[in-house]
Formats: structure tokens, C-alpha cells, sequence
């Protein structure tokens, strides 16, 4: 069995460590929202916590993109079709969150309408979505809430890595970790 490719271990960590910023970033300003602290420092959070999930989705594309020109490397002989079916469908389920709560968020900023970030960029607005502040709140709403479904699925995802890594030492944890490409038995 052999690695990712370079290019997509590198795209899968920059994507993995934007989560969990993001997730600190959005509890943290919607905290201070919620406390009604609106000031210099929640606008800088809203702005990045924007800003740096309009670059995921950017990455998530150019991930895509490598997921349907590149062949996954294959599973290890000693994994059950069941488990594949498993971890296919985790997979899928990740990719389809990682595209669908930056897309909900850029919606909700488009309906608010809220596309400054930092630094006095703008987001452009979402094509299709109009100014309304009740749909805003719906897809805000929805956003989070799928953020936290995403968080969920992430977790399991690492439990079930390390548990290839410390556990089973089948060489799938391999296939994404940082490095030369290796080939596994």
C-alpha cells in the first residue's frame, strides 16, 4: 500500500488544523455576541473565524479535485469489506460537511449580509442568496449545529487512526501521515 500523495497529506493537515481553530474561533465571538460584547476584538474574531472557512472551502475544492484525478492507496489485505464500507462512508460524510458548513456560513453572511473579514476584505456575496436576516439566522443556526455533527465525526475519525496506528499497525494511519511515501505489508 502507498501514501497519499504529497500535495493531498499536505492539503488533509492544513484542513485538519484550520478545525479546530475554527470551532474556538466561532465559540468564542458568538460567546461575546451572546454577552452582547460587540467591539474591536469580536469583530476581529467573526472576521477571521469568515475569512479562514471561506479558505477551507477553497482547500476543501482543491482537495476534491486531487480525490477524483488520484486513486485512494488501497486497504490493507487484513481489513473486512465492512470496515472499507466504513471508513468509505466516513469519509464521505466528512467531505460533505467540510464543503456544506463553510457553504452554510458563507450563505448566512450573504442573508445577513456581513461579508467583511480582515484587513477590510469582503467575501463576495454567495450568488442566489438575498438579504434577509431570518433566513440568516436559520442558516447560522444550521451552520453551527452541523459544525458540532462535523467535530463529532472528526473525533471519531482520529480515535479511529490512532487506533491503526497504536492498535492494529496495519500501515493505514501511514498513508496520510506527513512524510515520504511508504509502501506498508
Amino acid at each position: 500500500m502507498t501514501s497519499y500523495r504529497p500535495a493531498q497529506r499536505l492539503l488533509h493537515w492544513f484542513v485538519a488544523l484550520c478545525i479546530p481553530i475554527l470551532l474556538v474561533l466561532g465559540l468564542w465571538m458568538t460567546a461575546r455576541a451572546s454577552a452582547n460584547l460587540w467591539d474591536d476584538q469580536t469583530n476581529l474574531l467573526y472576521g477571521l473565524h469568515k475569512a479562514l472557512g471561506f479558505t477551507v472551502l477553497w482547500l476543501m475544492l482543491l482537495r476534491l479535485f486531487f480525490k477524483l484525478r488520484t486513486a485512494a492507496p488501497a486497504y490493507p489485505a487484513s481489513l473486512t469489506p465492512i470496515h472499507i464500507l466504513v471508513a468509505k462512508s466516513m469519509h464521505g460524510l466528512l467531505y460533505a460537511l467540510l464543503f456544506a458548513v463553510p457553504l452554510l456560513g458563507w450563505a448566512g453572511v450573504t442573508a445577513y449580509p456581513a461579508l467583511i473579514t480582515v484587513a477590510g476584505y469582503h467575501l463576495p456575496a454567495m450568488p442566489w442568496v438575498t438579504q434577509d436576516p431570518a433566513l440568516a439566522k436559520q442558516l447560522f443556526e444550521l451552520h453551527g449545529t452541523l459544525a458540532f455533527v462535523l467535530v463529532a465525526l472528526i473525533v471519531c475519525h482520529v480515535a479511529a487512526a490512532l487506533g491503526h496506528l497504536l492498535f492494529k499497525r496495519d500501515g493505514v494511519f501511514e498513508r496520510m501521515w506527513p512524510g515520504k511515501s511508504v509502501k506498508t505489508p
